[in-house]
């Protein structure tokens, strides 16, 4: 179920956040990073757009993606025509930008678009709760991983803003696990993973 793989990637990130951060790169957690430090995603599934990632089969035909070799996505063949010409084409400018275009209001809504951007379309095959047709099969995963994650995610991207090592961000962590005792916050301050909000808004709600 979509919801479990939600789980795993939490586990993962959970031990990770705690022990592992600078040692072990894992590429999701890299990309969410990316996010909160208002980055465009280093792999296309998690950008906004898409369309720069394209397939050439053995005898030269150009696809959109090597997830859609399908006749209707074929843009050309580089043995007849120049590469750049192939990729400027209309059909492929509109197949990357549907990518956005075609999100449904579930997901425009979703508190962590600025990260999932739907994911791939080639997932998109579920319905939203209202019924509209669109909605990423893994979204409810992937929305239970992005909101767990989002207070490590704050800290790392304000250390990395501050010049100093993310990797700060294990201290932290264990920190949070006994209630910021060295931080000395009342629920009423700023949150110290430099989110703004006071303690008992962020941080402070899942301690």
């Amino acid at each position: 179920m979509p919801a479990d793989y939600g789980n795993f990637l939490i586990a993962i990130f959970d031990d990770w956040v705690r022990n592992d951060v600078g040692k072990t790169f894992i590429q999701i957690f890299d990309v969410a990073l990316e996010a909160w430090m208002g980055m465009p995603a280093s792999i296309c599934v998690f950008n906004e757009t898409c369309g720069t990632a394209m397939a050439i089969e053995h005898n030269g035909d150009i696809y959109s993606c090597d997830h859609y070799v399908y006749p209707e996505n074929r843009l050309g063949n580089i043995m007849e025509e120049p590469l750049e010409s192939i990729i400027s084409k209309p059909l492929q400018i509109k197949f990357g930008q549907d990518k956005r275009n075609k999100l449904p209001r579930y997901c425009l809504d979703c508190e962590v678009r600025f990260v999932c951007h739907g994911e791939c379309p080639k997932h998109r095959f579920a319905m939203t709760p209202d019924g509209e047709p669109g909605l990423n099969y893994l979204c409810p995963g992937y929305r239970k991983f992005f909101n767990h994650i989002a207070p490590y995610m704050r800290f790392m991207a304000n250390e990395l803003r501050l010049q100093r090592a993310p990797a700060n961000v294990m201290g932290w962590a264990a920190e949070k696990d006994r209630g910021f005792p060295s931080f000395k916050v009342g629920p009423n301050d700023p949150c110290p993973c430099g989110s703004g909000k006071k303690l008992k808004k962020c941080c402070g709600m899942v301690l």
